[in-house]
């Protein structure tokens, strides 16, 4: 199992369009991958809606586990999105 930690860092948040990048990048893995943020029960990547209800806005720091056949690639997919991604 892999993990990344990143920051949420657009102004506001985790918003529909964002996390619609997540899943879709989500959905073009084997891997299954989580997102963990603290006093949140962990979100599927592949579910906007788990994704919306993390409620995750700026400055909030979001746990990333990807574990399965292709979980490297799913990580770095992951930190591609959230660091080049316009900074979500």
């Amino acid at each position: 199992m892999k993990s990344l930690t990143v920051t949420v860092q657009q102004e506001h948040g985790l918003h529909c369009r964002e996390a619609a990048r997540v899943v879709k990048a989500a959905q073009s893995h084997e891997s299954r991958i989580t997102i963990h943020c603290k006093g949140c029960p962990e979100a599927d990547a592949c579910s906007i809606l788990e994704l919306l209800m993390l409620g995750a806005v700026q400055g909030t720091c979001l746990e990333i586990e990807a574990g399965g056949i292709d979980e490297d690639a799913a990580i770095q997919s992951m930190a591609d999105i959230f660091e080049q991604g316009g900074g979500i």
